[in-house]
């Protein structure tokens, strides 16, 4: 018995070395943090990972270099679009108080319309800060000139699929959003909300835009035929995939990788459409009377220092590290890292496409609404509609009756204008719905050539 209590006892006292050699090596603890505890209120569509990253991280750069004790608390009100919605309440209700401090993640778009509704305060950030992070990347900008937001992180936007359905099922091996609209891939396509996902919303403005509206619109109607349910956040679709439970989904490159490290390259791949996909940032941005500027300055200028940059890529049990975030930093001569993503996005061309981030941003709500009333909320009927057309023989006539755009790209640029008038809004959903509605159920029954609804 005494010698089993011997060995019980020298286990339970080698826990803490064994703890230490999983983190890595410590960092050099500094003096033990004084003063009250200044919290920072940060709303962010971010997985909670990365929110138990930045929060610890932050938390202890602070003890160490500043002598402060300094807690995030985050606010978590959805996606995106949910965000601004929640930014336009507070700002409604309190202009002055809003009660957050700063935003961050989501895309540039979000950042874009926050902008042009006073809701940020630019930012002057310390010397150097900036050194080191190119102003634009395929393109694109990854942070403001005048500093109302800065890109974090790096994003790519594509497809991943499940290589043992796509041979079981014998669908072909989609490489570009065209192949996910195919009659092949009915119900074997995942896909997240676009009003709640900003990650998902991309996707469908990538497609938008790098295909043109009437074209984009056609496959994007295609597409949502094919979804099997629509998941409310972008996570959703890579763990169904993963699951077996789908072939393929668009998402975010850093969902796919999550998934794709859990379960093995060998089953999960994820591909960048060719000449159709976007590199773009991730920003963070100071809110307006947040009341903690000076506290938000230093957690943005940590996100983009070097420290704060390898948080995104570093595996776990590195410095700390609990949970590996599978990002791309916005800081380029991290690229040389043997943890850092490759390859380097700031080496894409972006061949034949350049987003557009500014009328991305400014109809923003409308797309959202769009293609809520038209390709979500009356799935069901698009579904019966599409499986109709499939079993007809695809007749080119019924594809373009069941896909052709329900507003001109003109008449989407004036409503985009009149859209934060509630009555208009209500009005012409109303109208979209009815005639969504209309226009399924006479493909459905051989009826396409019934009006143009």
């Amino acid at each position: 018995m005494k010698f089993w209590t011997g060995i019980l006892f020298i286990c339970v006292a080698m826990l803490p070395y064994v703890a230490m050699l999983r983190s890595g090596p410590a960092r050099t603890a500094g003096p033990a943090a004084v003063g009250p505890v200044e919290t920072l209120a940060v709303v962010s569509p971010h997985r909670r990972e990365v929110r138990l990253e930045y929060g610890r991280a932050f938390t202890e750069y602070m003890r160490r270099t500043q002598n402060r004790q300094v807690s995030i608390t985050w606010i978590d009100v959805g996606g995106t679009s949910k965000i601004l919605k929640d930014l336009e309440s507070r700002f409604a209700t309190n202009p002055d108080r809003p009660g957050v401090d700063v935003i961050f993640g989501g895309g540039v778009a979000p950042y874009l319309t926050a902008l042009s509704q006073n809701w940020l305060q630019p930012v002057t950030l310390a010397p150097g800060i900036l050194e080191g992070i190119p102003p634009q990347v395929a393109g694109g900008p990854v942070y403001d000139p005048k500093g109302a937001w800065f890109g974090v992180a790096l994003s790519g936007f594509g497809i991943l699929y499940n290589r043992p359905i796509i041979a079981r099922m014998g669908l072909p091996v989609p490489k570009g959003w065209d192949d996910l609209a195919r009659p092949e891939y009915f119900s074997w396509v995942a896909s997240g909300d676009p009003r709640s996902s900003g990650s998902v919303h991309m996707c469908y403005e990538i497609i938008l835009q790098a295909y043109g509206f009437e074209r984009g619109w056609n496959l994007m109607t295609r597409i949502c035929a094919n979804v099997r349910n629509f998941g409310e956040v972008g996570g959703t679709g890579p763990r169904e995939v993963a699951a077996g439970e789908v072939a393929a989904a668009m998402v975010i490159d850093q969902y796919a990788k999550t998934v794709i490290d859990s379960v093995g390259d060998d089953l999960l791949v994820f591909v960048l459409p060719d000449r159709t996909t976007v590199i773009g940032p991730d920003p963070i941005a100071l809110i307006r009377n947040s009341g903690k500027a000076e506290l938000g300055r230093k957690f943005i200028e940590f996100t983009l220092s070097d420290e704060g940059q390898r948080l995104l890529f570093q595996p776990a049990g590195r410095n700390g590290q609990i949970y590996s975030l599978y990002r791309m930093p916005v800081r380029e001569a991290l690229f040389s890292d043997p943890d850092a993503p490759k390859p380097n996005p700031y080496r894409y061309t972006g061949e034949g496409f350049v987003y557009d981030t500014k009328a991305a941003g400014r109809h923003w709500d409308l797309v959202n609404d769009l293609i809520g009333v038209w390709l979500i909320e009356t799935q069901d009927d698009l579904r019966r509609a599409w499986r109709a057309v499939i079993d007809r023989g695809m007749r080119p006539d019924e594809v373009e009756a069941l896909c052709r755009p329900p507003v001109t790209e003109a008449e989407m640029n004036r409503l985009a204008d009149e859209w934060k008038d509630s009555r208009v809004r209500l009005r012409v959903m109303r109208e979209w719905s009815d005639a969504a509605r209309l226009r399924y159920r006479r493909v459905a029954d051989g009826r396409a050539s019934e009006g143009k609804g």
